[in-house]
Parts: structure tokens; C-alpha cells; sequence
């Protein structure tokens, strides 16, 4: 059968493009496929190809994609366009799922038994729990044990050698101690895991030229969707089975590689002609799901990335309205607005993020406002993160100034030059009863320097419960020492940004956590209404999806892109490579969208936006911003006319984040203020009586 008479049998329509790729069915191929081309549709016309014009047959081709839900998906989608007969002669398999035959396949042959697979999660969780404790001597959190696992499957699925594997060790996080002490649990237990299956199954046909000819023999054609996802150790299995003289089809797109935390290595793409001079590189390039401007704005976005191949994409559908601009102060006013248009959502609309954090001030303001939403995939490690615990922590110790297993876990995060030995002593003295922190502030020894800290450390927790839950938090990071140590040791700055949103819908710390318990619970749950047309997602989770409308959100340097390079120096590989990752993120979100796509922006200082700015020249900004503020609970509109005249030195003042306080200094509208918590700030005072920041006592 030729060509022409398999494409008028079936009834397909492709293009140029894509009818070369379905009849490129001898030798290496890689198929870069642009986002929305119809790659499945290419890769599943040339199976019918190969079986109906080639003559292969079906029980000779392996086809492996990334994920289980995707090989099911593309056998329904292979059995509907050339029957179910036909389908059920066909493998699809995850490379996974391949490397358990070859691992069954070596106990057939060899008469030996290999390593039992763990399929219980719980096992291996508590078992990299219980090796992080030993280490460290402390307990883990749920997201220390998560983050401990993906740092273990990503130095199998890439290779590492124990150099680069040490190198992946933090203050708090001892990767390789945890890694090796897991691997030598499970060899003593006779255990593996599903990343040992590919180690393993890689050793094995390296070692056993009979099962890898065997493997070779059964499957001369290789097919590979998702390339771009695949890691170091899965390419490494391909390319042992491809052999020689490789009839191998890959399909993928570098572009869209964004699981590098799991050890997807795109490079395998970059180097294709290198490994198999031979080959030849295919493009699909026609964009079917998106509008013009979409795709223009993508494929111009992420043509800034470096390491990477050139592609033509453009538009089939033709024109629809311009990536648009959604202007807001802050993150807060953000979650406003989101908020607002769930409740009159008429189409289906995907509100598409970097982190999972990100969507929790918009689940709290949606639960409160009875509005119900679709949420994929929000996970609860947040409530557990060490952050999270260190704040309710503080806030315990204000509510018990004499909690002495509070203050021991918190002290020495609150830059006070606290030594431990001092700490064990006040602890000890106070008894359970007595405040710790002027007991503190009162021992010999102790520098001037501690003595101060303590006794402002002592009014600051007097002051956590009795001001809103946001301002707590503000409190607790800026003026309390936690922020700056978090920054010393590369912590999470951002889960006191949603701490602090959450915040800004509770009275005070005690509400919040209290309401920190509620969300989790939520979280739980799952989606609130499954029919809604309002979706919310990670970017990863809508990876293959697409939507009518989606709006891109927390579009801010540090948390999308997450990674920021060093303006002015040259950055090294590694960190290019990482915020290159960033940027093929932002470009799977963009691609997600059908008709309209509108992204965040933000006017607050500290949220500027490098991605944001590649996308909208500067003289395409709006005058006036989109989102307004919202005022804030009994907050009445700020006159832009208070009269800062009778703010003169000896003036008591109460100012909103800082508390009670004194004027000591006015030149002219600046004004320095002397707190009652012993520090000394200066203000602008016709801003601050603007945003109604100061007030007179």
C-alpha cells in the first residue's frame, strides 16, 4: 500500500510537514514538535504507516511515552482511528513499565531473583524520614522527606556520580547522607524502588549481551513520545536498544522540557546528530490551537532562550485578541480580582501557576466567598514546611513567653546572638513559669549587643497578639530577625508571602492558625466543583492540556521565573540552565491557552517581572492599572490630601506594621520616629498618612 492509498484509506488530513513524519519510517528520527501540532496524531499515523505500508508487524514496534495515563490514552486514540484488533497487537509501554520486562526477562533466562519492587509509598517515605532524622537529630517536616525523595530520584534518573551527588547537600538538607543510607537499606532488605527498576534494567543489558540481542530482535522499531521529559538513565536504555543500526522515532520538543527536577535531560535532543550521525531532524511547526497573537508572543518569548534549536512556529487559526496585560498592586489585589471573576466565570478559564503555594490565598478567599472552583494536583506540604512551624512557633512563645520547647527550637533563627548555653540557662531558670527573654537580657556574660535584641525580641512577641495576622507576620520577618535568617541560608522567603496574604483575612496570628488547619483540610478534599469552568493548576499539571482562556499569576523575579540571574555577570551553566528551565515553563503556560491568554503584573516595588517585561514593550503599558486595591477590612479610600503639619517632634504616633511610637526628628516631610519596641525608622510622611500607615496616638 503506498502513501496516498493508506492516507485515502484512513481519511487523513495532514500537512507537508507531517506527512514526512509519518513517512520517515527507516533510521533515527527526532521530531520536534512545536506546542499544539498534532504530535500524537503524527506518531500514531505512523504506526498505521509502518504496519499498513511497511509491513512491520504490530508485535515488533515498541511505542513508550512518559507517563502510564499517557500509553492508555494513545492505545484508546490508536484502537478509535484503525481499531481495536489492530491496538491490542501494538505495546505501549512507559520506559518503566519496559525495564520490568527486561528485569522479568533476566530471572527467566539467568534463573536468578531479582530485587522485590516497593510499590508502597508510605514505606519509602517513612524510611527517608527516619534515615533524614538520624542525621539530622531533628524530626522532618512532610516537605523536607518530599524534597529528600526527589532529590533521590533525580540523582539516579541523571547518574550522579558521589561528587555531584554531595554537591546537592544544604545546611538543613543532607541529600547525601539520606541517599546513600537509603540505598543501603533497601539492597539489605532486598528492595527497589521504581527508579532502581531502570538502574537495574541498564546494568543488565550491559552486562548481558544475550538479553539485550534478545530485546533488540523482538523490538527493530523504537518509537519515544515526550523526549524532551525523558532522563539521563532513560535515554540511556533507548539508546541501548536502538543498537546500531537504530530505527528509532523520537518526538519531543526542547522547549518543553520542564522536569529537570526530576532529571529530564533535554541535552538528549541538543546532541541527537552526534550520537546518530545518520539521522535526521524533522519539524512540526503549525500551531492548531492557538490564536495568532498567542503564538507570536510565545514563539517570540522563548526564542530568548540559548540553548536550544530554531523553530518557525505559526498559527493556523488566525488572529483573536492580544495577549493582555492584568495590572494589580500586589499579590493580594491579585487574589481579589481572581476571586471576583470565578464568581461570574461564563468559559472555561485556567488560572496557571509556578507553585502550589501560589493558589492558596485565592482557595481561602474562594471557600470564604462560597464560590466553587476546579483545583489539579494542590498538594498540603505547605502546612508542614519548616517555615509554617517556625511562625507558629513564635507566635506559641508571645502567646507563652515561658514556653521553654518553643523557645529552645527558635532562638538561635532570631539573630539575637543567642548562645545555646545561655538559652538552656534562662530556659532552666524560668522554670515554665517566667518569661524566657528577660531572663535572658539579664545574664552575665551576655554582650550589650544580645541584651538589647533580647529585650526588643521580648516586645515584639508582646505586640504579635494583639495586631492583624498579617501584620504579625510582617513583624515576625522584617523586624524580628527570622526573614534575615532565612536569607542567609536560601530558605523559603516565599511561604511568608502567603503566610502574610492568608494573613490579611484574619484579625490576629490566633485566627490564622486556626484557619491554617481549615485550608488543610480543604486541601485535602480536593476540587470543590468539578463542573466548574473556573480551573486552577500548576503549569506542570496542565502540561498536555489546553484551555479557552488562561491567565498566568504570581508573574514576579523569585517566584516566576523562581530563579533569578546575577544582572550584569555572566551567569554559570548551571544557573543558565535553570532559569532557562524557567522560561520553558512560562512558554508551556503561554501555549495552554485556545483564545485568550493575560498575564499579571505588578506595580508594587520588589515585584517586578523579567518574563512580564520580555512580553510587553514598555510603551504598552497602561496608564492606570486594571486591578485596583482593594481597601482593606473597615479601611475607608485615603485622602490624597493629609496635612502632615502636626506631626512635630514629641508627636505620639501609631504607625500600622510598627506599632506605637514617638516623632524624635521632622525635616521637613521627613520624619524620624523612635518606636516603643526600640527601633529607630524614618518616614515620608505625606505617603505614609496617604496609604494611612501613621496615625496620632
Amino acid at each position: 500500500m503506498t502513501y496516498e492509498e493508506f492516507r485515502d484509506q484512513w481519511d487523513l488530513t495532514l500537512n507537508p510537514q507531517q506527512a514526512r513524519a509519518v513517512q520517515a519510517s527507516e533510521g533515527p528520527v527526532l521530531l520536534l514538535a512545536v506546542p499544539g501540532s498534532g504530535k500524537t496524531t503524527v506518531l500514531l499515523c505512523r504506526l498505521g504507516y509502518l504496519i499498513f505500508c511497511k509491513k512491520v508487524p504490530p508485535e515488533r514496534i515498541l511505542t513508550m511515552t512518559y507517563t502510564v495515563a499517557a500509553t492508555r490514552d494513545m492505545a484508546a486514540r490508536f484502537a478509535q482511528r484503525f481499531g481495536e484488533d489492530l491496538a491490542g497487537r501494538l505495546e505501549f509501554r512507559t520506559i518503566n513499565g519496559v525495564s520490568a520486562r527486561i528485569i522479568r526477562y533476566y530471572e527467566q533466562t539467568k534463573n536468578r531473583q531479582a530485587f522485590q519492587l516497593i510499590t508502597d509509598e508510605g514505606a519509602l517515605t517513612a524510611l527517608v524520614g527516619e534515615l533524614c532524622r538520624k542525621a539530622t537529630g531533628e524530626f522532618p517536616t512532610e516537605s523536607t522527606v518530599k524534597t529528600l525523595r526527589t532529590a533521590i530520584t533525580y540523582i539516579k534518573n541523571m547518574q550522579l556520580n558521589p561528587e555531584e551527588i554531595e554537591s546537592l547537600d544544604q545546611d538543613d538538607l543532607p541529600v547525601s547522607a539520606v541517599y546513600r543510607g537509603y540505598c543501603a537499606a533497601l539492597r539489605q532488605r532486598g528492595w527497589m524502588d521504581y527508579d532502581d527498576q531502570m538502574v537495574y534494567a541498564a546494568r543488565i543489558l550491559r552486562q548481558y549481551p544475550d538479553i539485550l540481542g534478545a530485546f533488540q530482535a523482538r523490538y527493530p522499531y523504537l518509537c519515544v513520545d515526550e523526549a524532551q521529559d525523558t532522563s539521563k538513565i532513560q535515554h540511556t536504555i533507548l539508546r541501548l536498544l536502538a543498537g546500531d543500526h537504530p530505527n528509532l522515532f523520537m518526538v519531543g520538543d526542547e522547549d518543553q522540557s520542564i522536569y529537570g527536577f526530576r532529571g529530564a535531560w533535554p541535552a538528549a535532543l541538543m546532541e541527537f546528530e552526534t550520537v546518530y550521525p545518520q539521522g535526521q531532524v524533522l519539524f512540526l511547526e503549525r500551531n492548531y490551537r492557538s490564536t495568532a497573537p498567542i503564538v507570536q508572543a510565545a514563539a517570540s518569548f522563548i526564542r530568548r532562550n540559548t540553548n536550544r534549536r530554531e523553530k518557525h512556529m505559526t498559527a493556523v487559526r488566525g488572529e483573536g485578541p492580544a495577549v493582555k496585560a492584568l495590572w494589580a498592586y500586589d499579590r493580594g489585589d491579585q487574589y481579589a480580582y481572581l476571586a471576583r471573576l470565578a464568581r461570574t466565570c461564563d468559559r472555561q478559564t485556567a488560572v496557571l501557576y509556578r507553585n502550589n503555594d501560589s493558589a492558596l490565598p485565592l482557595l481561602d478567599l474562594l471557600d470564604r466567598q462560597g464560590v466553587g472552583c476546579r483545583c489539579r494536583q494542590v498538594e498540603g506540604s505547605f502546612f508542614s514546611h519548616r517555615v509554617v512551624r517556625d511562625v507558629l512557633d513564635i507566635f506559641a512563645l508571645s502567646q507563652n513567653p515561658a514556653d521553654g520547647e518553643a523557645f529552645l527550637r527558635i532562638y538561635y533563627k532570631l539573630r539575637a546572638g543567642i548562645p545555646k548555653t545561655a538559652a538552656q540557662q534562662a530556659v532552666r531558670e524560668s522554670g515554665g513559669q517566667d518569661p524566657i527573654l528577660p531572663i535572658l537580657a539579664e545574664l552575665p556574660g551576655l554582650s550589650q549587643w544580645t541584651q538589647i535584641h533580647c529585650r526588643n525580641l521580648s516586645n515584639h512577641l508582646a505586640q504579635l497578639g494583639q495586631e492583624p495576622a498579617d501584620r504579625a507576620v510582617y513583624r515576625i520577618r522584617h523586624f524580628m530577625g527570622y526573614g534575615d535568617y532565612l536569607k542567609e541560608r536560601g530558605g523559603d522567603l516565599g511561604k511568608l508571602d502567603i503566610l502574610e496574604a492568608l494573613g490579611r483575612q484574619e484579625p490576629t496570628l490566633d485566627r490564622l492558625a486556626l484557619r491554617l488547619g481549615q485550608l488543610q483540610e480543604l486541601v485535602r478534599a480536593g476540587s470543590t466543583d468539578p463542573e466548574s469552568q473556573f480551573i486552577l493548576s500548576t503549569i506542570h499539571a496542565s502540561k498536555g492540556l489546553e484551555y479557552d482562556r488562561v491567565i498566568l499569576m504570581d508573574v514576579a523575579d523569585g517566584i516566576l521565573p523562581s530563579v533569578e540571574l546575577p544582572p550584569g555577570k555572566r551567569p554559570n551553566p548551571k544557573d543558565l540552565e535553570a532559569y532557562e528551565e524557567e522560561r520553558r515553563l512560562f512558554y508551556v503556560g503561554m501555549t495552554r491557552a485556545r483564545d485568550h491568554l493575560a498575564v499579571f503584573r505588578f506595580k508594587k516595588p520588589g515585584l517586578m517581572s523579567t518574563f512580564a517585561a520580555d512580553l510587553f514593550p514598555q510603551r504598552q503599558e497602561p496608564r492606570k492599572q486594571t486591578v485596583r486595591p482593594r481597601p482593606k477590612p473597615g479601611e475607608t479610600k485615603p485622602s490624597p490630601k493629609a496635612d502632615p503639619t502636626p506631626y512635630l517632634p514629641g508627636t505620639r504616633v501609631s504607625h500600622r506594621i510598627f506599632g506605637p511610637g514617638k516623632v524624635v526628628n521632622r525635616q521637613g516631610d521627613i520624619a524620624t520616629i523612635l518606636f516603643d519596641s526600640g527601633e529607630e525608622k524614618r518616614f515620608s510622611l505625606s505617603t505614609a498618612l496617604k496609604q494611612k500607615q501613621l496615625k496620632r496616638e
